[in-house]
């Protein structure tokens, strides 16, 4: 083909000769900017995107209302300050080329976020999507300040984040990712159907958020000042649905209560029978939350990993030292050993890796099961210290020494090294 029309022939242009399809070409287009007749520039860093007002306007009518229709839109030249660039790059390589790799969870709630204000569909369902299959116990709390924030209508999203909190509510509570909610985050989410084993897993979970907003505002530690940032959620809580045991070895000792607010309160735990009436007799005091409903919900997703696929022998040692590192947070409930002769005695201990550790935990038991009177909560990517004793020196333990294994069941990894001295590991 020669191109000449006339006598004025038109030159050959490599990159239009080299690209075989459609979407080559607008790919090249948007990397090169030929052709641009408009140069957007995004985020306060003011990155520069030289692009197609017909391509962009094909795909979103937000676009074809500011680049087409609007009068005002005849500049070269569109700040779009508010946006991010990190993001606006995906959306116009997905606008421009159907790309639909996303990489990361904070890139798809941006792109979730520029989806819906330009209203361009394939994008927004391509972020739900991805949202879908990544979000777990330890990062769902990240989509939820999203969805309070900027998508409180997104029904997607809630009903995500609300499977989660109804499986996993305990779990949810211990994420790192808890301290960075705002405080209207804090407060919707202390009213989700969070499916927990006592309702002073959520107080805790209130008392060290609000612990995080003291140190983020540089405050003094102080139990006054940990009630007074704390105060507006302290009637979200509902106190009557501990046991007194609970109530002393968790509220109590935070001092955020006063004495005649803990008098009160044990009063009507003691008197389970008794009605309160719907707001407490203490003045001005705080308004204690009367309800008896307990969140508290049995067990239902229970797991257990099977330690096996190393060499095990019979072990006579007095004491067994490995760690335990598990890949999300999870709830302990018990872990199984074998033991063979003699009494058959074992105790177990739980720390942290530092060696300034307290005990976290302890269980001791006669036989195979050692069980936790409560659950012990563990954090993911936190190495943990377990010591076995066996009290008779004729008993005997199924194990083996200075191997290390990855166990794995329904995406959740449980490391144990040097030695597997366990037979299972049983939590939720």
């Amino acid at each position: 083909m020669s191109g000449q029309s006339g006598t004025s022939p038109t030159p050959l242009r490599p990159w239009q000769d080299s690209l075989r399809s459609a979407g080559q070409a607008l790919e090249f287009l948007l990397a090169s900017g030929i052709n641009s007749d408009v140069t957007l520039v995004v985020g306060r860093e003011g990155k520069q995107f030289k692009v197609h007002r017909l391509i962009l306007s094909m795909r979103s009518p937000v676009f074809e209302d500011l680049l087409l229709l609007n009068p005002a839109s005849k500049s070269c030249v569109l700040p779009l300050k508010d946006d991010s660039p990190w993001a606006f790059q995906w959306l116009l390589n997905h606008i421009y080329t159907d790309k639909h790799e996303i990489d990361s969870m904070e890139l798809a709630l941006q792109i979730l976020s520029l989806a819906d204000k330009y209203m361009v569909a394939s994008a927004y369902d391509t972020s739900i999507r991805y949202l879908q299959t990544v979000v777990k116990r330890n990062n769902v709390l990240k989509i939820y300040n999203y969805l309070v924030h900027l998508f409180a209508d997104n029904d997607s999203l809630r009903t995500l984040c609300k499977g989660v909190f109804r499986d996993n509510g305990n779990a949810v509570l211990l994420s790192p990712a808890l301290m960075d909610l705002t405080p209207e985050a804090m407060s919707q989410l202390l009213k989700e159907p969070l499916r927990i084993t006592s309702e002073t897993v959520i107080f805790k979970a209130l008392v060290k958020w609000g612990q995080a907003q003291l140190k983020l505002q540089g405050k003094p530690l102080k139990p006054s000042a940990l009630r007074q940032e704390i105060t507006h959620f302290l009637p979200l809580i509902r106190f009557f649905t501990m046991t007194s045991d609970e109530f002393v070895q968790n509220v109590l000792t935070t001092d955020v209560l006063t004495p005649e607010e803990n008098v009160y309160v044990l009063k009507q735990i003691a008197k389970p029978q008794s009605d309160p009436g719907h707001h407490s007799p203490l003045g001005k005091s705080l308004q204690i939350n009367t309800s008896r409903e307990s969140r508290a919900s049995l067990i239902t997703k229970m797991r257990t990993v099977l330690c096996e696929g190393v060499n095990k022998t019979w072990l006579r040692e007095p004491t067994y030292q490995f760690h335990l590192l598990p890949s999300d947070n999870i709830v302990l409930l018990a872990v199984k050993v074998q033991l063979e002769g003699g009494a058959e005695d074992v105790q177990l201990e739980i720390r942290k890796e530092d060696a300034n550790s307290a005990v976290l935990a302890s269980a001791e038991g006669r036989g195979a099961n050692l069980s936790f009177k409560n659950p012990v909560h563990l954090r993911e990517s936190v190495t943990y210290v377990f010591t076995l004793q066996v009290s008779d020196p004729v008993t005997a333990l199924y194990g083996s020494k200075f191997s290390q294994k990855v166990y794995e069941i329904e995406g959740f990894q449980i490391s144990l090294s040097p030695g597997v001295f366990i037979q299972a590991v049983v939590f939720f």
